[in-house]
């Protein structure tokens, strides 16, 4: 039996990891870093995570400040939204980066882990993880409406050699609160059961058939009622939701959100998920990070 602990949360909008005064976000950096050190993951799956390059060349990466400061022994980052890839006028961010002179400014999804990452097909050779995309927009227009969506999809190097991917999905302008367009919620919806579509067809053949441990987790922007997750995920392909102990949102206004998913439910011997639901946490995300203990066959 081996156990794997993980941890996923989304950092609140990538454009917000280096906004406000340096001292807000080095201590929102430093809040992050004991949380780490408090929960100490094995994998630790990120979502919406930023770093730029100012005026004088130099990266501010909140990926490296993880990967050295929490002392992280492999890291991968993989964008999904750029300044030099998707420079947009109506993004905000990207106009004021542009007039700080930043040569570049990114977003993504990034994994950290104490284990290392092997190859997909051979586990015995050290690997590197993939960043594929599920969402390309046209053109990105500046909102969320169409923001690229991408999963990292990895392996790790040590018993029993897990499949493990970081995704985030879409939400659509509208979709939340109590003025919600219907319309708009339905959009969302079928947006959202595309992309994990797109996650099935991706691990059906090299992973659902054959029965290898998966661990999937992320901001899916959907309970797990929404029937993308419900039936797509649980009914139709066994990929089982590994339900927190704590009936609360990850998020406040979207609900619970953020989740962890094990395959098969045979290889699982027991697990214990928990919303770590503190007052350190909130100071660093508007998600509350989902862990999960995977005791696997």
């Amino acid at each position: 039996m081996h156990k794997i602990r993980v941890m996923t949360l989304n950092l609140g909008g990538g454009e917000k990891n280096f906004t406000g005064s340096p001292e807000q976000t080095e201590n929102k950096t430093e809040a992050l870093i004991q949380l780490i050190e408090e929960i100490k993951p094995d994998i630790f799956g990120v979502q919406e995570i930023a770093h730029y390059i100012d005026a004088d060349g130099i990266t501010h990466s909140m990926v490296d400040r993880i990967h050295t400061d929490c002392s992280f022994q492999h890291a991968f980052y993989g964008e999904t939204l750029s300044m030099k890839r998707h420079m947009q006028v109506k993004k905000e961010l990207m106009v004021s980066g542009l007039f700080n002179d930043w040569w570049d400014w990114s977003k993504g999804n990034a994994l950290f882990s104490n284990i290392a990452f092997s190859r997909l097909s051979d586990n015995s050779k050290v690997g590197v993880p993939r960043n594929v995309p599920l969402y390309q927009p046209m053109s990105y227009e500046g909102s969320r409406d169409t923001d690229p969506r991408y999963v990292i999809l990895t392996r790790l190097k040590q018993a029993p050699f897990p499949f493990v991917l970081n995704l985030h999905l879409s939400t659509l302008v509208g979709e939340r609160g109590e003025n919600a367009w219907s319309e708009v919620v339905d959009a969302a919806r079928i947006t959202r059961s595309q992309q994990i579509s797109g996650v099935i067809s991706l691990i059906e053949k090299h992973v659902l058939i054959p029965q290898l441990p998966m661990i999937l987790m992320g901001d899916f922007n959907a309970t797990a009622e929404e029937y993308t997750l419900r039936d797509m995920l649980e009914r139709d392909h066994g990929i089982l939701h590994l339900k927190p102990q704590e009936s609360i949102a990850t998020h406040p206004r979207a609900g619970a959100v953020d989740h962890v998913y094990f395959y098969p439910a045979k290889r699982l011997v027991e697990y214990r998920c928990f919303i770590v639901n503190s007052a350190l946490s909130r100071t660093i995300s508007d998600h509350l990070p989902v862990v999960a203990d995977i005791f696997i066959q």
